[in-house]
């Protein structure tokens, strides 16, 4: 069977933080859960799996928000220095995912137990047998030297796309415009996304604590903010700051010191901006569009409201035949992927936007998506990773689905869909 999860942020700290034991928790879980309902068919027999591949689809690691950037040093420079600079945000970024790497690897080592089949087709108490399990961790936008470090993680296979024939799993963050990359793959500057994460996202990290805002505050702030669409930034923080949207009760003047420095952060995001060749296209300024949206502390509706509905992806996706393709880059675009016929898309997370994800603004943490092998039917589309919780509303109306759900396209499938 093939598991696939995506963007779990794990950061080196020094800014965001991520429960990462509590979602290794949940992940061990919720993994077992799924290889062991997979094994029932739909003639309602038990029969073990032969073996799991795990697929974590990109941004696995967040190694844009971090202090390390917050001088005069940014991750995409040429030089020792950001070489160096890499190698320790990337160093400790493993370090704080070492529950996960260790998890992973020990699955790699021994498999995951399940129960053998009696004659009768049902799980035989008391017996176990290992299911073979091979991880897969792919590069993303955040994470995207992960398969060029010195010392890559040794739980795991290390690579940019994951095929089985009939299935590809890629991050797919190029079919999203806001990533097109003008210079290639190692350029001298970044997309506009990465130039979001680093110039504003992480530059506001770096400052907020002056605000008077606790320190475990600003860094679930920096958190929620990191999580989302670049576009959705500045509506997740004033969501965070209402009294219903999360986060802990913040006096009214460290509020109107949190937004003040949010907007001339996002000033100086913008100053900055103008200079890179993506911030323009057909004579439209993309880069002042941006910051108006992130100034108000409003998302688009949709991308295209920001963006030129001209401006392309930056390669597309050279893709093999395949049936599916798993993108772990919710905001990609399906028109991209053209090189090759492909039967339907999943997109693994959120598309980005709350307002056009139905999620309104919770929480959001990685998510998993399952398929057992052979059986006929289309494929989900976005599934949270919340084990728990009820549906519920916010102050904008949003339907705010909690726990484990099932789009509508996934409840008229007779494929096997799980998630956690």
């Amino acid at each position: 069977m093939l598991l696939v999860t995506a963007n779990w942020g794990l950061s080196d700290g020094t800014l965001a933080s991520v429960p990462a034991s509590r979602l290794v928790s949940r992940l061990r879980t919720e993994v077992r859960r799924a290889v062991l309902r997979s094994g029932f068919g739909q003639d309602g027999r038990y029969r073990p799996v032969d073996a799991v591949d795990l697929v974590f689809a990109g941004d696995t690691f967040d190694w844009l928000v971090s202090r390390s950037w917050t001088g005069d040093v940014r991750p995409w420079q040429a030089g020792p220095r950001a070489a160096a600079a890499r190698r320790e945000v990337a160093a400790g970024a493993l370090h704080r995912g070492g529950r996960l790497l260790a998890t992973l690897a020990a699955w790699g080592r021994r498999g995951i137990e399940v129960p053998l089949a009696d004659p009768l087709g049902r799980p035989r108490p008391h017996t176990r047998r290992p299911v073979t399990v091979r991880v897969t961790l792919l590069s993303g936008d955040r994470d995207r030297w992960l398969d060029r470090l010195d010392a890559a993680p040794a739980a795991a296979a290390v690579g940019r796309s994951w095929s089985d024939g009939g299935c590809l799993v890629q991050h797919g963050e190029s079919l999203d415009p806001l990533y097109a990359r003008d210079c290639g793959e190692d350029g001298g500057e970044p997309t506009l996304g990465e130039s979001i994460a680093v110039d504003l996202v992480a530059r506001f990290g770096g400052v907020v604590d002056g605000t008077g805002l606790p320190r475990p505050a600003a860094a679930t702030l920096l958190r929620r903010i990191a999580a989302g669409h670049p576009l959705d930034a500045g509506r997740r923080l004033g969501r965070w700051l209402e009294p219903a949207g999360g986060g802990p009760p913040v006096a009214a003047g460290i509020q109107r010191r949190v937004i003040d420095t949010w907007r001339r952060s996002v000033a100086g995001w913008h100053r900055a901006a103008r200079r890179l060749a993506s911030a323009g296209a057909a004579g439209v300024d993309v880069a002042g569009r941006i910051a108006a949206w992130l100034d108000a502390m409003e998302a688009p509706p949709q991308p295209a409201d920001v963006l030129p509905p001209d401006r392309p992806a930056a390669d597309g996706m050279e893709v093999p035949p395949a049936e599916t393709v798993i993108l772990g880059h919710g905001a990609a675009a399906d028109g991209a992927v053209t090189a090759a016929p492909v039967r339907r898309i999943v997109r693994v997370g959120s598309i980005g936007l709350s307002g056009r994800t139905g999620l309104g603004d919770d929480d959001e943490g990685p998510v998993i998506v399952g398929c057992r092998r052979g059986v006929p039917g289309r494929w989900g589309d976005v599934l949270p990773f919340v084990v728990c919780g009820t549906a519920g509303g916010d102050a904008d109306g949003d339907a705010g689905p909690r726990g484990v759900w099932l789009s509508d396209a996934a409840g008229r499938s007779g494929r096997w869909i799980d998630a956690a």
